[in-house]
């Protein structure tokens, strides 16, 4: 994708999150930093979070002078702060004169640390328009990157196949992340229980490894006429959307981009707790777009949500969620974003392509 394949990638990050793990995986070499949260809830921890970066920035600055970057692309986590700082300071005293820093802002609204990193940043990349307003000329919206797989999917009656689900009905995913949502899936256990789904319905339930145990355990005490499948996971997260017409899911960036990517309408439940309320703010655009209707977690309960889906399962609204979802996809993203790499367009809202034919990320 750079031409030649002339590039070479270099992940800077904290020990022990799973992104350690997918980056192993993946073969990138790998370095890693000190850092934590820049918390506001005491001045201890605050004071904390400081230090930490400070100890951490030390560490990143011979790492990111001995890569030598052309560009530094950071994901918006508190680990991202040590390395925009290096460069930072390292771009200022002329050692890393041509360096470009770009920001990932994956919601709508940003997190501290793209707040704390937006001065020294050339440019801001996300998915939501909205998200300008923080950043103004320096944003530009490419999307959030999907999976090939997602966007690749196989046929519906194929995929339902796949997941041993009735290839002519109507078709509901439940899912919470790899981990499951305990308030969700209480819900949806008890209104499996308790509720008839419409005629010509099923419902797969994607209930993570956490909660499977107990609630495979109520179906077989609590056994009814639906058409209701509990699985704990799924490595192709593609057949699940493949295979259906609604989704009732936390409002993730990533969750929302495959969500848009694939066309499928659904039934969001902002996760309360996340940092900032971002969640909640994510499925505002959505539903403003009508590509969802949203249900708060602390209204959530098997009544809510049965009454939800029943608002929702009319062939006419369905459509038209479709059609609303379609158009807030970005599904060149990827491309949008190694382009404006390889032609010298970061920090310019257009710009000639750079005569470098070699970039270091």
């Amino acid at each position: 994708m750079f031409p030649n394949d002339a590039h070479e990638l270099l992940f800077v990050g904290t020990r022990g999150g799973m992104e350690t793990q997918i980056v192993e995986r993946a073969g990138v070499a790998a370095r890693y930093v000190r850092s934590r949260p820049l918390s506001r809830s005491s001045l201890a921890a605050a004071a904390g979070g400081v230090a930490a970066n400070v100890v951490g920035t030390t560490e990143a600055l011979p790492i990111v002078q001995a890569f030598k970057p052309d560009v530094i692309i950071a994901t918006g986590g508190y680990a991202s702060v040590p390395v925009v700082m290096a460069a930072a300071t390292l771009r200022a005293s002329a050692v890393l004169r041509k360096a470009r820093i770009v920001l990932l802002e994956p919601n709508v609204e940003p997190g501290r640390a793209n707040r704390f990193m937006a001065g020294v940043a050339d440019e801001v990349w996300g998915a939501f328009a909205e998200t300008a307003a923080f950043f103004g000329r320096k944003f530009v919206v490419t999307g959030m990157p999907v999976r090939p797989e997602i966007a690749a999917r196989p046929t519906q009656v194929e995929a339902r196949r796949s997941l041993g689900l009735d290839a002519k009905l109507m078709t509901a995913i439940v899912f919470g992340g790899s981990q499951g949502a305990r308030s969700i899936n209480v819900a949806t256990s008890g209104m499996v229980a308790r509720r008839r789904l419409p005629p010509g319905f099923q419902l797969l339930h994607i209930a993570g490894e956490r909660d499977y145990e107990w609630m495979a355990a109520e179906r077989k005490v609590e056994a009814n006429d639906n058409r209701y499948r509990l699985v704990a996971y799924i490595d192709k997260m593609e057949l699940a959307y493949a295979a259906a017409d609604i989704a009732v899911c936390r409002a993730g960036a990533s969750t929302l981009a495959e969500l848009a990517v694939v066309g499928l309408p659904s039934i969001l439940i902002p996760y309360p707790h996340a940092a900032d309320d971002h969640q909640r703010k994510n499925a505002e655009v959505f539903t403003r777009h009508s590509a969802s209707a949203l249900l708060e977690d602390k209204k959530l309960d098997a009544d809510t949500l049965y009454w939800s889906l029943i608002d929702v399962l009319k062939p006419e609204r369905l459509s038209a969620m479709r059609f609303a979802a379609t158009s807030l996809a970005h599904p060149r993203a990827l491309q949008t974003m190694i382009e404006r790499i390889v032609k010298g367009q970061i920090g310019r809202k257009s710009g000639a392509p750079s005569a470098a034919s070699r970039a270091r990320v």
